[in-house]
């Protein structure tokens, strides 16, 4: 009994604490669980989180917790190549995301935040099948990107401390350059990923992406 519970004991150990190559089925089969796991967190944590507690704190209270629970989540997930930290860390993040969402999604109806998962699923679907036919194109960009989204971040943030508010053009720089990133980190994987903690450390830079993604959309047509 004992030789059996400490044969268990390891093989779980291996399995977890160990990182493993996998075939890329199983990769993205992995990617796959990733996301849904974080998309089913985030609607439980919409729907069943008390909004009067949400409401009842300050706004930047909430924005600043979680600006250091995702970065921690993002260092967790980084930082040990382990698939148990990785997903506790895509935890944390998936969780915090949660908690600002759903302070977020209430100024918006019911029929907007529907059409916004509509468009996300569609437009992410299609990236993820325009970087499996050409994922060199993608993954040539991403330098590009990066200098793209670091110059919107710093308008964006200039605007907001400006005018008080963001502006539909950079709603719709933003929103390509996600569109951009869910192609790049998907041919990124597709090309180089390999392990079983790669997979939930793609998972994670995807599903923000396509969070990313949703919350301009979502803005876009608030506007119309």
């Amino acid at each position: 009994m004992e030789n059996s519970q400490a044969g268990l004991s390891h093989y779980l150990s291996g399995l977890f604490l160990k990182d493993r190559s996998v075939s890329k089925r199983v990769f993205n089969l992995v990617i796959g669980l990733v996301l849904i796991w974080g998309f089913t967190t985030n609607y439980l944590t919409v729907v069943y989180f008390p909004t009067e507690w949400i409401n009842s704190i300050n706004p930047w209270v909430i924005l600043i917790g979680f600006l250091v629970f995702s970065t921690l989540g993002f260092l967790i997930m980084f930082r040990y190549e382990a698939p148990l930290y990785s997903f506790l860390g895509y935890n944390i993040l998936t969780l915090s995301v949660g908690l600002l969402l759903n302070l977020a999604l209430q100024e918006f109806s019911y029929s907007e935040i529907v059409t916004a998962i509509q468009y996300t699923a569609t437009i992410t679907l299609l990236m993820i099948i325009t970087a499996t036919l050409m994922p060199n194109l993608f993954i040539h960009f991403g330098k590009v990107l990066a200098v793209i989204t670091g110059w919107i971040l710093v308008i964006e943030l200039s605007w907001l401390v400006i005018f008080g508010h963001s502006h539909e053009t950079i709603h719709w720089i933003v929103a390509a350059c996600m569109c951009g990133y869910i192609g790049y980190f998907w041919a990124t994987a597709s090309k180089y990923g390999d392990t079983l903690d790669q997979a939930i450390d793609f998972g994670g830079m995807l599903y923000m992406e396509i969070i990313n993604l949703f919350l301009r959309i979502l803005q876009l047509i608030s506007k119309k």
